[in-house]
């Protein structure tokens, strides 16, 4: 279908046209770049929308998204997928893997720990002068990896909850690897996504990256929450964004994550890339017991165990309230309601910067992914079409 007035292009089930309404009526809030939204019914695609542009061409049914951290729930699933093979053991010390973490007192810090955002370690020590928010020192992991292992927890970890933005994925990424010996992104493509059929990438080839929309910058007079401003001033976000002279990797989002080198690389916290159809998909085959059409992603008893809260509470980073999992996070009940994740406390995922949504709920049996080039803090499109989704459902 395509809605001539509203320029959302895309289709619909039977019984879900008032997605499409919904989009239609709040096309203004795409802004200068494009935003996609899909879901799955009973691993049963129901809605595959898109609109707006990506770049100087139109947003297509092809077109990607840098993820941004919707990103860290792909991370999750390589991970359970290595817990249910028994390579991996969450309750295990990070160190039996990773040896040289024990250092600077983290030696019975756990894997667990690590996935739900506990293990104190939300920055690169000494980053400054390693790294540039334009995307200088990024490439040098082995580098920054071992200044993490080395690294002194900001908190005894296990005992409060503070958000691993960028750090999650170097910390993950370099797990991953001791484990198996291959990155995150490698075994994304080869097990999750090329199994399923997924256009997912964590580490764009070059010659996909010409399908990845071009980040946009929330508009200038887009009004910010006094509390977005005070938190964006604290001493914990600038440390876990890696913040250099007041410039960081979301102040400049649309040079970082559209710089090739950089998509190529694989910040398992930050850039994979892909589509909202990618995104309903995957979370609808975690929400129908992890298997589609024969494939099998993950058992219903690994799923149980990564979306199951580990910890709650206020975030030591973020400053408000949040739920994880085992990277995965639940939902929060917040003053204009929840991340946007519809009606049950079950469901589970990852959020993104500027907008993205990416979850699954296993009670309705339903998966969703939005996502959007022109970043915002404030504009309530994908939670609007959530709603909207659920009215059908």
């Amino acid at each position: 279908m395509t809605s001539d007035a509203a320029m959302v292009t895309g289709t619909v089930a039977p019984g879900f046209e008032p997605v499409a309404d919904a989009f239609g009526a709040s096309i203004d809030e795409v802004g200068e770049g494009g935003a996609a939204f899909a879901a799955v019914l009973d691993n049963r695609s129901v809605v595959d929308l898109w609109a707006g542009r990506a770049g100087e061409r139109p947003w297509a049914a092809d077109t990607r998204a840098v993820l941004m951290s919707t990103t860290k729930g792909l991370v999750a699933v390589v991970l359970a997928r290595l817990v249910e093979r028994g390579e991996l053991d969450v309750e295990a010390p990070v160190a039996r893997y990773w040896p040289e973490f024990a250092a600077a007192g983290k030696a019975k810090v756990t894997v667990a720990q690590l996935l739900s955002h506990t293990a104190g370690l939300i920055t690169v020590p000494g980053y400054e002068e390693l790294m540039r928010p334009g995307g200088e020192g990024w490439d040098r992991t082995d580098e920054i990896v071992r200044r993490l292992a080395g690294a002194t927890p900001r908190w005894t970890p296990g005992t409060a909850v503070g958000y691993h933005g960028i750090t999650f994925g170097w910390l993950t990424g370099e797990l991953v690897r001791r484990v198996t010996g291959r990155t995150t992104g490698a075994l994304l493509r080869e097990e999750v996504a090329g199994p399923l059929g997924l256009e997912l990438d964590l580490g764009t080839p070059h010659e996909r990256q010409q399908l990845v929309a071009p980040v946009v910058l929330p508009a200038a007079d887009e009004p910010v929450d006094p509390a977005d401003e005070a938190l964006f001033e604290s001493p914990a976000w600038i440390d876990m964004i890696l913040a250099v002279d007041g410039r960081n990797v979301l102040t400049e989002a649309d040079a970082f994550f559209t710089a090739p080198a950089i998509l190529a690389l694989e910040l398992g916290g930050s850039n994979a890339t892909g589509t909202a159809r990618a995104l309903a998909a995957l979370y609808g085959t975690l929400a129908a017991e992890g298997e589609r059409d024969g494939v099998h992603i993950l058992s219903p008893e690994t799923i149980a165990l990564f979306s199951a809260e580990r910890i709650s509470g206020t975030d030591q980073v973020l400053q408000g309230p949040h739920r994880y999992g085992l990277g995965f996070e639940r939902p929060v009940d917040m003053p204009g309601g929840t991340f946007g994740w519809g009606p049950h406390d079950e469901a589970f995922g990852h959020g993104g910067h500027g907008g993205q949504i990416a979850f699954a709920d296993p009670v309705s049996r339903v998966g969703v992914g939005f996502v959007r080039s022109h970043l915002s803090l404030t504009s309530p499109l994908g939670p609007r079409l959530v709603d909207a989704l659920y009215h059908c459902v």
